[in-house]
């Protein structure tokens, strides 16, 4: 009887790590003071409560492991960094990874200049909302964001004087279920004088799928060390929903909230 009442209780055990494995580990929490751009550093802080189960992290981009840093209090980066954590627990499966960007902030824009205007319920602060060097939320309604659903958009911003430009970085938002998808390519254009323009390789961009998750995306345009004075970019809206979305076939909107130029 007692080799019995054993068994069963060992079944029960094993029957209950074999639940256990069963679950996965919700996301952690993810803050950054200032919404993720920054001048000399950005605080990074996680939050994850569940007792025993601990969070690690990598600043490189690279996938977070079991044998990566561990967070223990709060993390202050200096330079852009690609942010990636994620949850461990014995028994349980890790989480899904949550992945953030920070960017330091760039040169001095002196002046922006938008053709078309945004749409007239997305203007924000008009052109001034893409060099105020405020993030937008994820909430598109925030006021830091400018959206279009129509293009070209053409945007010309003068540096004040020639410089050398190592990068352009534009910053968009995703949201599909909101109609707001990523543009199909950018454009940029550099010149010393505002009159003739030098172009650099166009950015040609993946169509959103239904998998894909929302949240911010950034674009980063190389220039290969290029002086100049006025850079130009030329993005793209998509012109129709793909099929898997219900809204399919009218304009995707573009959301644009801050330009960066290195």
């Amino acid at each position: 009887m007692r080799s019995k009442i054993c068994f069963i209780s060992c079944l029960l055990l094993f029957g209950s790590f074999l639940s256990a494995q069963e679950y996965q580990l919700s996301k952690p929490l993810v803050r950054i003071d200032g919404g993720g751009f920054f001048t000399k550093k950005a605080d990074i802080t996680f939050d994850f409560r569940l007792e025993g189960a601990s969070l690690r992290y990598t600043l490189d981009g690279t996938e977070p492991t079991e044998a990566s840093a561990l967070y223990t209090k709060k993390l202050t980066v200096k330079k852009s960094s690609t942010v990636k954590v994620k949850a461990f627990k014995t028994g349980f499966r890790p989480s899904e990874t949550i992945t953030t960007e920070v960017h330091k902030l760039g040169k001095a824009i002196k002046s922006i200049e938008l053709s078309p205007g945004p749409g007239p319920s997305y203007a924000g602060q008009g052109g001034q909302t893409l060099i105020d060097q405020q993030a937008g939320s994820l909430n598109f309604r925030d006021g830091h964001w400018i959206g279009y659903n129509k293009g070209p958009i053409t945007i010309t911003l003068d540096l004040g004087k020639v410089k050398k430009v190592e990068e352009i970085l534009v910053s968009t938002l995703t949201a599909a279920g909101a109609w707001i998808m990523p543009p199909t390519t950018i454009a940029g254009k550099l010149s010393e004088d505002g009159r003739e323009y030098t172009e650099v390789p166009e950015l040609q961009i993946n169509e959103q799928k239904q998998e894909d998750p929302s949240g911010k995306v950034y674009y980063h345009i190389k220039t290969e060390n290029a002086r100049c004075r006025y850079v130009k970019l030329v993005i793209q809206p998509l012109p129709a929903l793909p099929d898997w979305h219900p809204g399919k076939g009218n304009a995707g909107w573009v959301f644009l909230d801050e330009i960066i130029i290195r």
